[in-house]
């Protein structure tokens, strides 16, 4: 009998064989969606865009499924991100991430905090092999204020030290993401993100 593991990128390979070969893989995608309203209610603009689940965010997925002990999540708090051209490494965390930076001028419940992503029960459609399993977020609205500005993408950053503190670099970031153009907000502004993540095999 032989164990393999293999790692490409965002998508893992496992297999088990004893006498028949026997293979089995699961893929993580993520996806923000994003929309914007002006200070009236009318829509400025909406858009989607998938996510980079980062090394450490990985990593964090399988210690805590694998070999956790009772582990409580904190968070998930979901952040915006900065300028028109942000860009991002696997190798990214909360303390490194030189090709972005995060967006801080809004409120959430009126208070200037990033927002909390509260996931629904995952549901899964389809039978093996092409079996979707996908847990999304409830809606998060974030109030834009001062100047408005650029805003490039967002972010998710959970696990132990993670914080809803604007610019706070505690915890383990999960997954970034960026809009192919970015999008301009004004003060007043309201921009609600739903991430959802799906698991494919």
């Amino acid at each position: 009998m032989t164990k393999e593991l293999s790692n490409f990128g965002d998508h893992a390979e496992a297999s088990l064989q004893a006498n028949v070969v026997g293979s089995e893989s699961v893929g993580i995608e993520g996806v923000y969606h994003v929309e914007c309203r002006d200070a009236q209610g009318n829509l400025k603009w909406q858009d989607q865009f998938p996510n980079l689940v980062n090394a450490i965010g990985k990593q964090l997925m399988l210690d805590t499924l694998l070999s956790g002990s009772a582990y409580t999540t904190v968070g998930p708090f979901l952040g915006l991100i900065s300028g028109a051209s942000p860009t991002f490494a696997a190798s990214d965390t909360m303390t490194s991430h030189a090709g972005w930076s995060e967006f801080t001028n809004y409120t959430v419940g009126g208070s200037a905090v990033r927002g909390t992503a509260s996931f629904s029960a995952a549901t899964s459609t389809g039978t093996t092999p092409s079996n979707v399993t996908t847990k999304a977020a409830t809606a998060i609205t974030y109030t834009i204020t001062g100047a408005g500005g650029t805003v490039g993408g967002c972010f998710l950053v959970t696990g132990s030290g993670a914080s809803s503190t604007l610019s706070n670099t505690g915890g383990t970031l999960y997954s970034a993401g960026a809009f192919a153009t970015a999008k301009i907000t004004t003060s007043g502004d309201t921009v609600t993100v739903t991430y959802s993540t799906t698991a494919t095999s």
